[in-house]
């Protein structure tokens, strides 16, 4: 090649990169302005080969490890934009929120997929708001239905997720959207539904999921019509294993949503295995034998479904009787004698105290379950007993004296008190707890700090509250020195991707040591106020399961002695602390 040509080829490759470098910036200015967020960076882009193993369906990709978004040659001049749009948005998303996962061919659990329907969603919904004056077909994608779906998880991903995205912008504008980033949605069902729902962990095993549910009864011919409505109303599903035998637990908003599960449920086994031989059918309970000698049953009872598998014999009646209403199985730990206790021995210990810290994951009904018990069993010995709670914040002592005694329903109640707004998580998982309260007319003592009061910590820090303000929280302690330092490094890992800056850091932290010291001194204030002997104080793990939160706090202000009870419900949760016992959920 002589000189004019190799200049000239030259030329052309700088023109042509000086092109892309051109149309990559003002498609930055269009992303930007559409989607309601600054680049804080120019987007890196680079044309490969297509790799001999890459999918033909992928057309391009954000690479979160160097930040470059790579497109490749083959790609089609009419896809061309949305692409380079496309993952041009997960540049954005990755410059504001930081992506530790993206474009993943399996996902570990329902958690991981919602997020990736919130990646890939907000990316999708952005590139249709960039393109629609241009390509006005391209929303049309927006009103594809999931049970038409040749690929299921693609459609949720991507349609489901940009539908998502939309009913969030359109309710909150996208501050709704950024917001999701930093506090994703936990199930499928979160994004199948934008308008709300409220999971719950059921069981101990790995949840199926609604969008499982759906891909399950949508596999065979038999049930795949049925597949959405079926799976709709899911509020929570975990496998129980037992000697060979197992126990699938799903929860629904209504007693009609699941018995329409366990009907199709039925006729889907039925159709997969038509050596079923049915051996009982009577309301609320379906039977077959299989092959080997192994059983089938599927049961109803009120708003839960449960199918129940495996060989004949005491491991299935056990789950079968359980499945029909019986208590799970408690067993309790004592950490300081590192040995099995019985539950009388665990009380006994527990009436030593007069504050008993019961640590929860907010969403997991196993959790609420100990709860109950521990409270039952201590008011059975000793009725000088209050409740504190952290899903009440103090500004509604009131709302929470009025319905222990009578005075309101419990629809004014959840008003008065501003759940929904204030807590949010399913009531049915604390109703069982403030109605056994109720009925036997034990003291509930609303323990958190007012949200308004630890926003504005979480803006400005602890100096920003007025002179009031302050005194309406109270001494709050910032020098423990081990709860500083386990906050600090939760804290770090909770902003995923990005490291928050030393002020972020100090401003989370002085939320948390706000909420513990707050609580600690409500809880001492309600058992001196009310003349009780002892108060079960129910709350996170987080506040409740370690020694530096709540328990020394408020043994301090009482001055008396707090224990600690952790929950393992073999549902993922962490049990570590400083528990003095663990109760185990079989």
């Amino acid at each position: 090649m002589n000189l004019v040509r190799c200049l000239a080829v030259f030329a052309a490759c700088a023109a042509a990169a000086s092109a892309q470098e051109d149309r990559l910036r003002a498609l930055e200015k269009e992303i930007a302005a559409a989607r309601g967020l600054e680049f804080r960076e120019p987007v890196r882009a680079k044309t490969i080969e297509r790799p001999k193993d890459a999918s033909k369906h992928v057309q391009g990709y954000y690479s979160t490890g160097d930040k470059t978004l790579y497109l490749y040659t083959d790609v089609s001049g009419a896809y061309e934009k949305g692409v380079l749009i496309h993952e041009m948005a997960h540049a954005l998303q990755d410059q504001h929120f930081g992506l530790a996962k993206l474009h993943q061919a399996t996902f570990e659990g329902e958690a991981e997929l919602a997020l990736a329907a919130l990646i890939e969603g907000d990316a999708t919904y952005t590139m249709i708001e960039v393109l629609k004056k241009e390509q006005p077909k391209v929303g049309a994608m927006l009103n594809s239905p999931l049970e038409k779906a040749r690929n299921l998880q693609g459609a949720f991903l991507y349609a489901q997720g940009a539908r998502y995205v939309k009913a969030l912008r359109e309710k909150g504008g996208w501050e709704a959207v950024n917001a999701a980033f930093r506090s994703p949605p936990r199930s499928t069902a979160a994004v199948l539904h934008p308008e709300g729902v409220n999971a719950i962990r059921v069981g101990g095993g790995k949840a199926v999921g609604e969008l499982g549910i759906i891909g399950m009864l949508a596999a065979d011919p038999a049930t795949a019509a049925e597949a959405v409505k079926a799976a709709a109303g899911w509020r929570g599903d975990g496998e129980t294993p037992s000697g060979g035998a197992k126990l699938w637990e799903v929860a629904f908003a209504t007693a009609a949503d699941a018995e329409e599960f366990a009907a199709a449920l039925a006729r889907l086994r039925s159709a997969q295995n038509p050596a079923l031989t049915p051996l009982v059918e009577e309301p609320g309970l379906r039977g077959w034998a299989g092959p080997e000698k192994t059983l089938l049953a599927i049961a109803v009872r009120g708003d839960r479904a449960y199918v129940v598998e495996g060989p004949d014999g005491a491991a299935f009646a056990r789950l079968l009787e359980r499945a029909r209403g019986e208590e799970p199985e408690f067993s309790v730990f004592s950490t300081k004698e590192k040995r099995a206790i019985s539950w009388g021995e665990f009380v006994d210990r527990l009436l030593e105290a007069d504050v008993v810290c019961v640590g929860e994951t907010h969403d997991s009904e196993l959790h609420h379950q100990v709860q109950l018990r521990v409270i039952k069993s201590l008011f059975a010995c000793d009725e000088s007993l209050g409740v504190g709670m952290e899903m009440f914040q103090t500004p509604f002592q009131d709302a929470l004296d009025r319905y222990v005694d009578g005075a309101s329903d419990e629809k004014r109640f959840l008003e008065e008190s501003e759940w929904a707004k204030r807590w949010g998580f399913d009531w049915g998982l604390y109703r069982p707890i403030v109605e056994f309260c109720r009925r036997n007319g034990i003291g509930l003592a609303a323990l958190n700090a007012p949200v308004e009061l630890t926003r504005k910590i979480g803006m400005g820090g602890w100096d920003s509250l007025t002179r009031a303000e302050k005194k309406q929280l109270g001494k709050v302690d910032f020098g423990v020195k081990k709860h500083r330092e386990h906050w600090f490094e939760l804290l770090s890992s909770m902003h995923g991707a990005r490291t928050p800056s030393p002020e972020q850091q100090e401003r989370s932290y002085q939320v948390m040591a706000t909420w513990d010291s707050v609580m600690a001194a409500s809880t001492a204030r309600f058992r001196k106020g009310r003349g009780l002997r002892r108060m079960v104080v129910v709350a996170g793990s987080g506040h409740a399961g370690f020694r530096f939160g709540i328990p020394s706090r408020a043994a301090r202000l009482t001055g008396g002695k707090a224990l600690i009870v952790v929950v393992d419900a073999g549902d993922g949760a962490p049990t570590e602390g400083d528990a003095d016992f663990v109760v185990k959920v079989k």
